[in-house]
């Protein structure tokens, strides 16, 4: 049986401040000073989020390379604006002993979003463009359903790749290969 949250939200618009001083549950996004719930996920999409980080995680480790984050992680992407990607990835060097609280000043060098039945193009866009102008260096976009990644980069068309292609990790995420059907759940 579901619970009701005793903690009512704030009322719109939030600033950052009052953002980052909510319980961690119920989850939200803020998006241009509204709260924005995160639903509860399937499955199929936790068990990507999990291949996903694991694969990341696995390479950046013990290389040095950076921090993985799951989705617990909200990075500020514009005027009151927090997204909190499935799974990121910031580099060494962009990590700042400065980090306070909830929120990172900016965008991960890869952020990783697996579609849900939610989403909507128009907000999936938004996203990206919002961790590429927020100084994001990658977007991995995920469709469990159809078996793609997307991969979107500020200076490329984005790059579709299938079950039986390579991803690798560019600048953002250097010396990364595996093939996208080891970051999906089994057919």
């Amino acid at each position: 049986m579901a619970t009701q949250n005793p903690i009512a939200a704030p009322p719109v618009p939030v600033t950052l401040a009052e953002f980052a001083a909510l319980p961690e549950y119920p989850r939200y996004e803020l998006v241009k000073g509204e709260l924005v719930e995160l639903m509860v996920a399937s499955d199929e999409h936790e068990e990507t989020v999990m291949l996903v980080g694991h694969g990341l995680l696995s390479h950046a480790l013990p290389l040095g390379l950076g921090k993985v984050y799951g989705s617990n992680r909200g990075y500020v992407t514009g005027p009151d604006t927090s997204r909190m990607p499935d799974v990121s990835f910031i580099s060494t060097e962009r990590l700042r002993p400065d980090i306070v609280g909830k929120l990172y000043d900016g965008a991960p060098d890869l952020a990783v979003e697996i579609l849900s039945d939610g989403n909507t193009a128009a907000e999936i866009n938004r996203k990206i463009a919002e961790y590429l102008n927020a100084g994001g260096k990658a977007v991995w976009v995920i469709d469990v359903d159809v078996r793609t990644l997307i991969i979107h980069t500020p200076d490329a068309p984005p790059q579709i790749l299938a079950d039986a292609d390579t991803v690798n990790g560019g600048d953002y995420l250097p010396g990364f290969v595996c093939l996208v059907a080891d970051l999906l759940p089994s057919l």
